[in-house]
């Protein structure tokens, strides 16, 4: 069972840029294209799942970063209940301080954690389209770790890390204290410290960096 931690809630003063869209698939599609931050090809292979749903629950647009996780988190679900009620709930608060603050523009953030343990981060802001009559929520969803992983990979290749030194430079990255690492990965604390040091040593020489 996933749980929900609404950590964030954040005033956007400025509006979102305004595109134009349709409920039909066929021309918001047409109309994505038009939109410089929704471009359909620019999104589709994005880490980052983006949402549009309506304030109404409805499903407007999903790319396949984002449908991945509509499947994960409906995993045990009906079918129908296609927007799961872990980024409902993201969406109901952010719908709830349009009531309370009018005037203003938010963004709700919150974390889920997942059967499988794993972290999503869930953003969720208004969007304003010329051809939907009320407005969307837009929904930005990322896996955490996942996300330190690529960071991680491409530090590792810029640095020239070894195969192990790779595996260490991604754990500490995780925020793994020495000693968990060097558990993860079988291997002694002392050993974890000289791969660090030879990370550090690679890093100062390609960016000057001084740890």
């Amino acid at each position: 069972m996933a749980t929900t931690n609404l950590s964030n809630v954040i005033p956007v003063t400025e509006r979102p840029t305004s595109g134009t869209k349709s409920l039909k698939s066929t021309s918001f599609s047409k109309n994505l294209e038009q939109h410089s931050i929704l471009r359909p090809g620019a999104i589709e292979n994005l880490i980052e799942g983006i949402l549009i749903l309506s304030d109404q629950r409805e499903l407007i647009y999903a790319n396949d970063s984002a449908r991945r996780v509509l499947r994960q988190l409906n995993h045990y679900r009906s079918p129908a209940n296609l927007v799961p009620i872990e980024i409902w709930h993201v969406c109901q608060s952010l719908i709830q301080s349009r009531s309370l603050f009018p005037n203003q523009r938010w963004q709700m953030e919150s974390e889920i954690l997942t059967d499988d343990f794993t972290t999503l981060n869930i953003r969720a802001r208004w969007l304003r389209l010329e051809t939907i009559q009320h407005p969307c929520i837009l929904i930005t969803v990322d896996d955490r770790y996942q996300v330190i992983e690529n960071i991680a990979l491409e530090e590792a290749q810029k640095y020239g890390l070894t195969s192990r030194e790779q595996e260490v430079w991604l754990l500490h990255r995780a925020n793994y204290p020495y000693k968990k690492i060097a558990s993860e990965l079988c291997i002694t604390p002392n050993t974890v410290k000289k791969h660090m040091k030879s990370i550090y040593a690679k890093q100062k020489e390609i960016c000057g960096i001084d740890n």
